[in-house]
């Protein structure tokens, strides 16, 4: 492996795991959202800002490879990927994140969040 192709695959597992964090502005579009006050469980954002709870890493992987992925990642989608590539946290208030936004007035309808 040449000194290029190493530069680009640390590229892409940088990207990747930046993924794996919080949420701060719209460049990502998440699939999965979680917030610190609902830990541990995560929700899958489906059409129209549905937010579905997933019991356990399990039925999310089923949901994802089943509902697909709001954004590709270097054009993968959960059959290839782990759920959880695809997802981001919520927890800063006010989010910069439109879906994020929307997870926190999903809580606050909820009685989760203040």
């Amino acid at each position: 492996m040449n000194l290029r192709s190493l530069l680009g695959l640390f590229l892409l597992l940088i990207g990747a795991a930046a993924y794996a964090g919080e949420c701060t502005d719209n460049r990502f579009d998440p699939t999965f959202v979680r917030h610190n006050a609902v830990s541990p469980t995560v929700y899958y954002v489906g059409a129209g800002m549905a937010f579905t709870p997933m019991s356990n890493p399990n039925q999310a992987q089923q949901t994802c490879q089943a509902g697909g992925v709001r954004q590709l990642i270097t054009g993968q989608d959960c059959n290839a990927r782990n759920w959880g590539d695809f997802g981001c946290g919520c927890n800063y208030t006010p989010s910069n994140n439109g879906t994020c936004a929307a997870f926190q007035d999903f809580l606050r309808t909820q009685g989760l969040v203040p």
